[in-house]
């Protein structure tokens, strides 16, 4: 098991549900953190599965991250597999991990026409049920859209609870964007706010890696983070292409 639990350690720091701007996905993300509780007790769930599926930026791995933490936070160590980093590995990692209370598999599209993936991911859904474990997966497209060659796998993944998360508007990114700034221990006014999001693209991952860089920049300048803060940075991008570029 040290390797499939190794893989806990792509667990993002920033992804938490605190600090997950739920928006239009409130249910998805209330019935998440409420199945990670039943996982972490060892209770049966009334839904072993559950399934997120959704376009990218649409807060499917940070939920699944987040279901992690918890589940670590609660006193046990689940697994977190995102299967675009480990499709060039054997399936056999997942081998034994029905022993853990909660599984988080990521990119399950990924899987999608490859037959051994295919049947190791069946398997080790039959092996979870057996175990009353919890299964989380995420994929960019509900289960009979992926592609799978595998038709139980299919009706497996749909066994559970799907949903389809939905982006925020503009209005909720700019609160998302204020919310990660406020957990990463600095205060962005709507003004700021509001500059990035007219001069950036909106996409929440595009958003948050951009985020990650001002608070950097921030914390080596020992400026706070304003409008001409980061016309500087942007200055400076442009003449070393660094920065914010």
């Amino acid at each position: 098991m040290s390797h499939q639990l190794s893989l806990n350690l792509r667990l993002k720091d920033a992804s938490s549900f605190g600090n997950f701007l739920a928006g239009p996905n409130k249910e998805a993300m209330e019935q998440l953190r409420a199945a990670v509780v039943t996982a972490t007790t060892r209770e049966k769930a009334s839904e072993p599965t559950m399934y997120l599926w959704g376009a990218e930026g649409s807060g499917k791995t940070h939920l699944l991250q987040a279901a992690c933490r918890l589940a670590q936070e609660l006193g046990i160590a689940p697994v977190y597999v995102p299967l675009a980093d480990v499709m060039e590995l054997t399936p056999s990692l997942l081998e034994g991990v029905e022993a853990v209370p909660l599984v988080c598999l990521d990119d399950v599209e990924r899987a999608a026409g490859r037959t051994e993936w295919e049947s190791a991911l069946f398997s080790l859904v039959e092996r979870l049920r057996a175990a009353d474990g919890m299964l989380v997966v995420a994929a960019a497209a509900p289960p009979d859209r992926l592609g799978l060659r595998l038709p139980d796998l299919v009706s497996r993944l749909a066994w559970g609870t799907v949903y389809a998360l939905q982006p925020l508007d503009d209005a909720q990114k700019l609160e998302a964007v204020r919310l990660r700034a406020q957990h990463r221990g600095f205060e962005m006014p709507e003004d700021v706010a509001r500059y990035i999001l007219s001069r950036y693209p909106r996409d929440l991952p595009s958003l948050f890696g951009l985020l990650d860089r001002i608070d950097q920049a921030s914390l080596t300048q020992q400026r706070r983070v304003t409008i001409p803060f980061l016309r500087r940075l942007e200055k400076m991008g442009h003449e070393n292409d660094e920065m914010l570029s």
